[in-house]
């Protein structure tokens, strides 16, 4: 008899400890599922892992285009991580170019790009306007680069879908 409670005892330990290791595991998952999804509160603000460039972690937030104008707007989010900084950003003559699918290549018809303040710590929405020509019906941009002031500081993304308006 005293056999049996003592297998018992084990059982309902046993039992127990799988209970709390099954709640840990059931809470740190939740965790994880609610940390990842904390982009709701913040919408404008993409998450993800971005491109890096010196200071500049740079998130790709949305590339939409016009068929009637046949011309692309990009709109990038920016955090500096390094002092507080001035950059012109997305000018043609510094290297800012995509090439979809088809290998055509496209460019912002503004060389000198678009001058942004760019604080420490602080995510800055960065549009990218008047880039083309892109033809109708292309969906993925093989390529996107990005400069940041120079031809030294680019970043680049690679299949980034076209959304039409």
């Amino acid at each position: 008899m005293s056999i049996l409670v003592e297998s018992k005892n084990r059982i309902l330990k046993g039992g127990s400890f799988a209970r709390r290791r099954c709640f840990v595991w059931f809470a740190s998952v939740l965790m994880c599922l609610l940390f990842a999804s904390c982009a709701w509160l913040h919408p404008s603000i993409p998450t993800g892992g971005g491109a890096k460039t010196g200071n500049f972690t740079v998130v790709m937030s949305q590339c939409t285009a016009n068929a009637g104008t046949q011309e692309m707007t990009i709109v990038v989010v920016v955090t500096n991580t390094g002092p507080n900084d001035r950059k012109f950003i997305g000018g043609s003559s510094d290297g800012t170019m995509s090439v979809d699918i088809s290998g055509n290549t496209q460019k912002p018809y503004n060389s000198a790009g678009v001058l942004h303040e760019l604080p420490t710590g602080v995510p800055v929405r960065v549009t990218i306007d008047r880039f083309g020509p892109i033809l109708p019906g292309t969906l993925v941009l093989r390529t996107l680069r990005i400069s940041f002031g120079t031809r030294n500081n680019i970043v680049e993304f690679r299949n980034v879908p076209v959304v039409w308006q």
